[in-house]
């Protein structure tokens, strides 16, 4: 199993060091797919443009250019581009197709909670490494769960749930946290795929490691947790002006 791990080739595929800025997806499909993206732009209300091209570019870097072969060679940029996707691309979709909004703001951070913890799963790792279907399988669930996680939250609606708004910020920052852990403090490395790709940047598999979980917590729990302490300050504010009334 380990042997057929470290033989299968990911998809976007492995880079170097000294060639990674050459290394661009060209997927049809992808491609294919940005592209119907851009018609659904150009075509709908000025209001939301600035943030359908800003999704448009964000799935550009993400899957086409040499940042997606980056994130299969080194466990680091793959938790880079997993934050991009949940916390730039998913609420640029959220405000660029606003309407796009179902399932409730609790279901949906728990789900994205558990597609992100699944990511870091070694036997689902592995599945995602091995098959580009199971890639996309992992990838679009918890892009979809993220985006529909911020179409609840900028939903006018949901200023009327301020437990929830801190809540569910607080809940994804405590799942990145233990994953961020997780990957920080392990003794040795969990992922067999890394093993050997990490020698092309000139970095051991451990430090990797050591450095995804550290991402981990500082561009995505530290911002969910700010987000959270936020939304709380203003809910306790809130109540002390009832209360003085």
């Amino acid at each position: 199993m380990v042997s057929e791990t470290l033989l299968a080739v990911p998809y976007c595929g492995l880079t170097a060091a000294d060639r990674w800025m050459g290394s661009w997806n060209l997927d049809p499909g992808v491609i294919s797919l940005i592209g119907v993206v851009m018609v659904l732009t150009v075509r709908r209300p000025a209001g939301a443009l600035r943030w359908r091209w800003a999704a448009v570019a964000l799935m550009a870097l993400l899957w086409v250019s040499p940042f997606c072969a980056a994130s299969a060679s080194l466990l680091s940029v793959r938790v880079a581009h997993h934050m991009v996707a949940m916390l730039l691309l998913a609420p640029a979709l959220a405000l660029g197709w606003p309407k796009v909004h179902i399932g409730d703001m609790t279901g949906w951070a728990i789900v994205a909670a558990i597609s992100l913890s699944a990511w870091f799963v070694p036997a689902a790792y592995s599945f995602a490494w091995e098959w580009a279907a199971g890639y996309w399988v992992l990838q679009l669930a918890m892009v979809g769960a993220a985006w529909q996680f911020w179409s609840n939250w900028f939903h006018p609606a949901a200023e009327g749930r301020p437990l929830v708004m801190a809540g569910t910020p607080a809940l994804l920052a405590m799942v990145m946290g233990f994953v961020g852990a997780l990957l920080t403090f392990a003794p040795r490395p969990l992922y067999a795929e890394h093993i050997f790709t990490t020698v092309q940047f000139d970095v051991s598999a451990l430090w990797d490691q050591q450095l995804a979980g550290l991402l981990m917590w500082t561009i995505g729990m530290v911002p969910m947790a700010v987000l959270a302490f936020v939304r709380l300050g203003k809910m306790a504010g809130a109540t002390g002006e009832r209360a003085a009334c």
